[in-house]
């Protein structure tokens, strides 16, 4: 098992992506997944949104 690279709470950036769009501003970790297909997947939330949603370590960026 590989070591998560963001930790909880840590403020995040989501990399542009044409096959997905994300509202730009300020995303937090909220909790790290297990690995899903060899990536580490997150469970981010937006500071503007009711939810939160789940993205591949290698489509985020330290904020």
């Amino acid at each position: 098992m590989t070591t998560p690279r963001f930790a909880v709470g840590q403020s995040v950036s989501v990399a542009v992506s044409k096959r997905y769009r994300y509202p730009e501003g300020a995303y937090h970790v909220v909790s790290a997944m297990p690995a899903s297909g060899g990536a580490t997947q997150y469970r981010i939330k937006g500071d503007l949104e009711k939810f939160e949603r789940i993205i591949d370590e290698m489509h985020l960026s330290d904020a």
